[in-house]
């Protein structure tokens, strides 16, 4: 079979947002290097967005909706009746299990245990049971059933608490005493709330000991024989380096200083033995992990997919391409083009987001680094606040430099006015009760 094809798994949502576009450029990339069509599966009825269509059309790129898990595997069966599968993408953590089912549906290899990815602690308790110098100490529990007192004995402060099924960094928290844990319990069904209506109703947390130290991140591509092929390194900074609050990731770094920051590190035998430790094969890993203050590697997180924004992110930085990952391209050796760094926009505290702080932002515009600032307008008259209460961003403002200095400059600039980027109605918890008790009231007058 001549004719190749890469299957992508999206969502209307994702097809309307700005990241699509460099979806879209990393699958026009591919296509026109290689004889490969890119194929988008998305669930529901047939889209009518004429511009998008027409652009796709154009590219070559192949859109099909489908009802429901399957009526997708019967139509990808079709579909592979005429052209070679060479991967099943998606870059949307709610769709990686509809990604193994239908691999397997293909006769591909998977990982061992598929669930890795959507489950924390068994992924931590995999990790452990096959190499413990890459394990951690760590619990799960629900909310009821957590006992403090084991958790002092177990873990000890600070640690960390999270979704065993979580998305982005929402629900993350660094616990430093049995305060902030009665304050994470307090708070934790208000966040819950917000990931069940996202698609995530797991109701267990995992509780893993807080290592010290620098966090970075590198996306890789694991065939079906278990061979690597690797990206670059990412240094990730989160929300707390900046003091505030939230466990969040402030900013995304590409740049040769962070490459020197692996001399002598044995990165890549710590990418295989964590693969080796986890049987992986035949999907993406975005692999987060700290350098600690012995020099040691650790793992933080994987997830069975591109990390947010990298596909944008190497590709300006380095000219690489990630989707070439699976035609075994390695990019170990590639040359960095410019340093690039994005910045995540967070709500600092809970609120109502008025608007964004134009004057700022178009100070920020100015800076030489700064190409482009991305705002969800959509935000504006409703609620908002950190990560560690469930909510995402809501925005991202992008810098780009050949020279390290003058980016870093920008990049002080923005951190120190980061707190005043969006004009929030602030309001406490007895203000929002409040509030709904009158708009009740309002809505009783008006229907009578």
């Amino acid at each position: 079979m001549n004719k190749k094809a890469i299957i992508h798994l999206m969502t209307k949502s994702r097809m309307k947002s700005e990241v699509f576009s460099a979806d879209i450029d990393a699958m026009e990339e591919i296509s026109e290097k290689h004889p490969i069509k890119n194929v988008i599966f998305y669930k529901g009825e047939k889209i009518e967005y004429v511009d998008l269509m027409s652009k796709l059309e154009k590219l070559g790129i192949i859109l099909h909706n489908y009802s429901n898990r399957d009526d997708l595997k019967q139509k990808v069966l079709d579909f592979s009746k005429e052209y070679e599968i060479l991967y099943v993408n998606t870059a949307l953590e709610l769709l990686i299990n509809s990604t193994n089912t239908l691999k397997k549906a293909l006769g591909q290899k998977t990982t061992q245990n598929t669930k890795i990815f959507r489950n924390k602690y068994l992924q931590r308790e995999i990790i452990q049971n096959h190499n413990s110098n890459l394990g951690v100490k760590f619990l799960k529990g629900t909310i009821e059933n957590l006992d403090i007192s084991d958790i002092e004995k177990t873990l000890g402060y600070p640690f960390i608490i999270k979704p065993i099924d979580g998305v982005q960094s929402s629900g993350v928290a660094k616990i430093k005493n049995k305060k902030d844990f009665e304050k994470y319990v307090k708070t934790y069904k208000d966040f819950h709330d917000r990931l069940e209506a996202r698609g995530i109703d797991n109701k267990e947390l995992l509780l893993e000991e807080f290592i010290d130290g620098t966090l970075y991140s590198i996306d890789y591509f694991v065939n079906q024989e278990g061979e690597i092929f690797s990206s670059k390194p990412v240094k990730q900074r989160l929300l707390s380096d900046i003091k505030i609050d939230d466990y969040g990731v402030l900013a995304r770094i590409s740049s040769k200083k962070t490459e020197g920051e692996f001399k002598g590190k044995k990165l890549l035998s710590f990418i295989s033995d964590t693969v080796k430790a986890t049987s992986i094969r035949n999907t993406y890993v975005h692999h987060e992990f700290k350098i600690n203050s012995k020099g040691e590697l650790k793992t933080i997180e994987l997830n069975g997919r591109i990390g947010g924004g990298r596909l944008e992110l190497l590709k300006k930085s380095y000219g690489l391409n990630i989707y070439e990952l699976i035609l075994g391209e390695n990019y170990k050796s590639s040359k960095l083009k410019e340093n690039n760094i994005v910045v995540n926009i967070y709500a600092t505290s809970r609120g109502i987001l008025r608007d964004f702080n134009h004057k700022l932002l178009e100070k920020i515009k100015n800076r030489d680094s700064v190409y482009s600032i991305e705002t969800e307008y959509s935000a504006v008259g409703k609620e908002i606040g950190p990560t560690k209460d469930g909510f995402i961003k809501i925005g991202a403002i992008k810098l780009s430099n050949k020279n390290y200095n003058y980016l870093a400059s920008d990049f002080d600039f923005i951190k120190k006015h980061y707190s005043k980027l969006l004009i929030i109605d602030e309001f406490d918890e007895n203000m929002k009760i409040k509030k709904k008790n009158i708009f009740k009231l309002f809505r009783e007058y008006f229907n009578t």
